[in-house]
């Protein structure tokens, strides 16, 4: 496959899952429209009200450019292979991203550079301070430094 085509096809994967969510959200207008006995309500909520165009259109957009991004990345690589693994790589794109963006060490790797990261200097400190501290007991015990 070429990039293009890792690109397209994991930008449907994308597509795919914001189509998912649309679909959540039709039935859930759909459940506000109509009555516990399952009648119309006399006003029934109109669609806008359970869609906000602008966000919904900027989540597909990103969906389409991460799961085409993903896909090409681990197509090219040799990671997924064939149209089946392009459009599970660009699916799962956004929600992986998602999940990696929670991760405090990874999300503080990407706020902050390296020379400014508190682990960074801390570590450095640290190795420092172990080369001048006493030896341990166990160094002792072996013939070590007493």
């Amino acid at each position: 496959m070429t990039v293009v085509e890792y690109m397209l096809i994991g930008g449907a994967g994308g597509a795919l899952i914001e189509a998912v969510a649309f679909f959540n959200r039709l039935g859930e207008w759909r459940a506000a429209r109509l009555t516990p006995t399952g009648n119309i309500r006399r006003n029934p909520p109109s669609f806008l009200n359970f869609i906000d165009l602008p966000p919904v259109v900027a989540i597909a957009v990103a969906r389409l450019v991460l799961g085409g991004a993903a896909a090409t990345a681990y197509g090219t690589s040799g990671q997924a292979t064939g149209t089946l693994g392009a459009l599970t790589v660009g699916a799962a794109a956004p929600a992986l991203l998602q999940q990696l963006g929670q991760i405090r060490q990874i999300r503080e790797a990407v706020t902050q550079p390296a020379t400014q990261q508190p682990g960074v200097q801390q570590t450095l400190a640290d190795t420092s301070a172990n080369t001048m501290e006493e030896p341990a007991p166990e160094a002792a015990e072996e013939g070590g430094i007493a």
